[in-house]
């Protein structure tokens, strides 16, 4: 049962902790209920994917992207 007070807010899961998108209204110490459904995907317009990718090239890759030993290639 959803009371007026009721609002989605979005996140991501990451193990057992929900990181939320937004602050939401001061629920420090009470009980709350959580319906967890997946967001469908955004789909980017090509402009959009662009400028993702400008900006990914501009600062390089953000994490461990090697491989274990020298590359293979077919």
């Amino acid at each position: 049962m959803l009371s007026g007070m009721a609002q989605p807010v979005t996140g991501r899961v990451v193990g057992s902790t929900i990181e939320l998108d937004a602050p939401v209204p001061p629920f420090e110490g009470k009980r709350v209920l959580i319906l967890l459904e997946p967001e469908e995907d955004v789909v980017l317009s090509p402009r959009d994917q662009r400028a993702a990718w400008d900006a990914w090239v501009a600062v390089g890759p953000q994490g461990p992207l090697e491989d274990d030993g020298e590359a293979t290639f077919p």
